[in-house]
């Protein structure tokens, strides 16, 4: 396929103008907190005045004031990625200053919220959707029906044994989430916007990053020898190893919500509110299934989908299919770490407390493991560059 002249420019200038029009907007909210509004996302947060954000470590003022300068700074900045004629000296203030947003707004701003946020989000709609389309799929071969049945068998019998999945539990945890909003607010909203303006600039860098090297700006060939095909199975592999194992504590913890001792918890606490249960083994499934989804990034079914993935059966995965989520999940966890650490981290704690929570929440050594599983993918599956024709 062969990308054409309109479509090259098109496609530069669409995330410059979105770049800079979130930027303004939080120039604009950035002067209002810095005016009084009581609505600052990024500072202390009650009633235990935790700093999440790392920009809770400035006074609000500095921080607010930071953001409006920075938020309508970079309109013009946002719009000067739009050229490309660009000389390498000329490009130089312009990529400091993209740096200087990615920080900001990319790492200070964002806090583990993003990540609390995503996890939610997976649960409530992520998993049932993906229970629904792999019972469709899985349905249609008789092998996997037969597997399909034993699951259901168990689930059964958990409920039978544990009153896992009571309409108690499931109303208990509908009350408690329909009154999530009015306890956090806007607080969430504004952090994960943070992020994706953090993200928008950080594309922005790469891209003129490579366009002052003279490297084609949607590939960035020619590249290095580490970035060959044979080169990226040997480092992916251990890469995508790690990031697999990086879930399976977390998830280990919340299964064993099953037994009658369970780790991290008192069971008449479980007891008493089965709707926490429920929701803790929803996000320990999540963990689970990250780990064996990440195997796919060195396994055979992660180029060529299963016969039991509904619509898709043994065609091949494309590899924005796997690089785009990939890509979302180590950047949202590298963002997480920062301030997860900062959190969890305590003086007051033993070492081997310290060691644990770092063990249980892996961010940092998970998130760097997942990137380079997802890049070692990448450059193993890419074709020939549409823009530069590069092999």
């Amino acid at each position: 396929m062969t990308v054409t002249v309109d479509q090259i420019r098109s496609t530069t200038t669409r995330l410059p103008v979105l770049v800079a029009c979130l930027s303004l907007l939080y120039g604009v909210l950035g002067l209002a907190w810095l005016l009084g509004a009581d609505w600052y996302p990024f500072g202390l947060v009650p009633p235990e005045n935790e700093k999440l954000s790392l920009l809770a470590f400035l006074p609000e003022h500095v921080g607010a004031g930071l953001i409006a300068v920075l938020g309508f700074l970079g309109v013009p900045a946002a719009l000067g990625h739009t050229r490309t004629e660009w000389s390498p000296t000329a490009y130089r203030p312009l990529l400091g200053f993209t740096a200087l947003q990615v920080v900001v707004f990319g790492l200070l701003a964002p806090s583990v919220i993003v990540v609390i946020v995503t996890g939610y989000l997976l649960v409530l709609l992520g998993l049932p959707t993906a229970a629904a389309l792999l019972i469709a799929g899985a349905w249609r071969q008789p092998t996997t029906r037969v597997v399909l049945l034993a699951i259901v068998l168990g689930l059964v019998v958990l409920e039978r044994t544990t009153g896992l999945f009571d309409w108690g539990a499931f109303k208990e945890l509908g009350h408690g989430l329909a009154g999530v909003p009015e306890k956090v607010g806007s607080r969430p909203l504004l952090v994960f916007g943070a992020f994706l303006l953090g993200a928008g600039w950080a594309v922005l860098g790469v891209r003129g990053l490579r366009t002052s090297r003279g490297r084609c700006v949607y590939c960035g060939r020619p590249s290095a020898r580490w970035t060959r095909p044979e080169a990226a199975r040997r480092w992916g592999f251990w890469a995508t190893v790690v990031a697999a194992l990086c879930p399976l504590p977390y998830a280990l913890l919340r299964l064993t919500w099953l037994l009658p001792n369970p780790a991290g918890i008192g069971a008449d606490q479980l007891d008493a509110e089965p709707g926490i249960r429920l929701f803790g083994l929803g996000l320990g499934t999540i963990a689970l299934a990250a780990g064996i989804a990440t195997l796919g990034l060195i396994r055979p079914w992660g180029e060529t989908w299963p016969r039991w993935i509904p619509f898709a059966a043994g065609r091949p995965v494309p590899v924005k299919a796997a690089v785009i989520p990939g890509s979302v999940a180590a950047t949202l966890l590298l963002v997480g770490s920062a301030s997860l650490l900062q959190l969890n981290w305590s003086a007051d704690a033993s070492i081997l407390e310290n060691v644990g929570h770092l063990l249980l929440f892996p961010f940092p050594l998970w998130g760097a493991s997942v990137a380079l599983a997802t890049a070692a993918y990448y450059y193993r599956r890419r074709t020939s560059c549409a823009v530069c024709h590069r092999p």
